[in-house]
């Protein structure tokens, strides 16, 4: 039996009040929580919106705090409900210095990406020790990590992770678009056979949630200068890997601040820090839009090789060394991977079947895909002028 123990009370910017019990509490404390609170949500995004400074362990505060109300509103029993807010808040455990930035480096190097890794520091520290010391089993914690049994509450198209960090980065990057109907939701999330669905009545609260989060990624994640200076961070790291200035066990355990410093002290990495520092960012020299492109262009974008090949060719043609080819292949996760199931009599619907809304949501989002070129303001000219003969023969004539 789950020791919940006396509740206590975190303050939140976005949630107001959030109830914490005393095993909460402990996992909070434990020295893998706290490294959250020097991991930016958005890593660079500040740059862009001076405002977003907020951290994943906020975020993880409220994504507890919107699974427990979902499993209030299922009337789950207080252990299944103990173990899924525990999950919930340790649900990020696993990040690495500046979030999403260095995860797919990392993911390319064959290291696992943030929920393997924080299964594995779960297991393999402090928090395993709370967690098992206090009734809970370890191993049903991590079994709702790696996304079985009833994870969906917090990790499907509308689960509580998606709900607070649209709510928080809409907070406080100042941007309206990712305001949701959270109350709504979590009142027609329901179980069934283990899976998330959306009641009936939850449809227009669906949509537009789905509606906020592609807003905001066109409009604020994948700003341009967002962009840009993601890939530049990006670069940094893959430079200081490469001539030894930081090692993978440093990026695993830094916070943005300590792997920042780390990163200063190459020559190429810490070049691109300081520019990142002094917000001297790349420009656009081109973009290129994906309903362009022929077959051949699809296929140089379908793996990383193939832009890197890409990204060589152009430096090589314009005579310009810093060069940067930024391609994000989806917004937030592929969209396919987003369907919602919309539950009305005891039969089941696609929400695409039923919303031309979303179905236009998809089409909008293919047609705002690009890859962005860029290198420093005064190559500009040189490396329009190579990107415009170069991938003229991969657009669609």
């Amino acid at each position: 039996m789950l020791r919940v123990g006396l509740m206590h009370v975190i303050k939140d910017a976005v949630h107001g009040d959030i109830p914490v019990s005393d095993v909460e509490l402990k996992l909070i404390d434990t020295p893998e929580m706290q490294k959250l609170r020097e991991i930016r949500q958005m890593a660079v995004a500040y740059l862009v919106y001076p405002g977003a400074n907020h951290t994943r362990f906020e975020h993880s505060l409220g994504t507890m705090h919107i699974t427990g109300q979902i499993c209030e509103n299922l009337s789950l029993p207080e252990d299944e409900k103990g173990a899924m807010r525990a999950a919930a808040l340790l649900h990020d455990v696993g990040h690495t210095a500046f979030s999403h930035e260095s995860e797919g480096i990392l993911v390319r190097k064959k290291e696992g990406n943030h929920e393997e890794r924080g299964i594995e520091r779960i297991r393999n520290g402090r928090i395993g020790e709370v967690l098992e010391e206090n009734g809970y089993g370890l191993e049903d914690i991590c079994s709702i990590m790696a996304g079985k049994g009833s994870s969906g509450i917090i990790n499907f198209a509308l689960g509580s992770d998606r709900m607070d960090y649209l709510l928080r980065d809409s907070h406080y990057t100042g941007v309206a678009y990712g305001v949701i109907d959270c109350g709504r939701l979590v009142h027609t999330i329901k179980l069934k056979d283990g899976r998330a669905v959306i009641e009936w009545g939850g449809i227009e609260a669906a949509e537009s949630l789905l509606i906020a989060r592609f807003l905001m990624f066109s409009s604020v994640y994948y700003h341009h200068a967002v962009r840009i200076a993601s890939a530049m961070l990006c670069r940094s790291v893959e430079s200081a890997l490469e001539d030894g200035s930081i090692s993978l066990e440093e990026l695993f355990s830094c916070n943005d601040a300590e792997l920042g410093a780390a990163l200063e002290k190459g020559k190429r990495s810490g070049e691109l820090m300081r520019r990142i520092r002094n917000r001297e960012l790349y420009k656009r020299a081109y973009e290129l839009e994906f309903y362009r492109l022929n077959e051949n262009g699809r296929e140089l974008f379908r793996d990383y090789k193939g832009m890197e090949e890409a990204e060589e060719r152009i430096k090589e043609k314009s005579g310009v060394d810093e060069v940067i080819l930024e391609c994000k292949q989806g917004y937030d996760e592929k969209f396919g991977e987003s369907k919602v199931t919309i539950v009305k009599d005891s039969k089941e619907y696609p929400l695409e079947s039923l919303s031309e809304i979303v179905v236009a949501i998809k089409r909008t989002e293919e047609m705002r895909r690009r890859a962005i070129i860029a290198c420093p303001r005064e190559d500009k000219k040189r490396v329009a002028s190579v990107c415009e003969s170069f991938f003229k023969k991969l657009i669609k004539g």
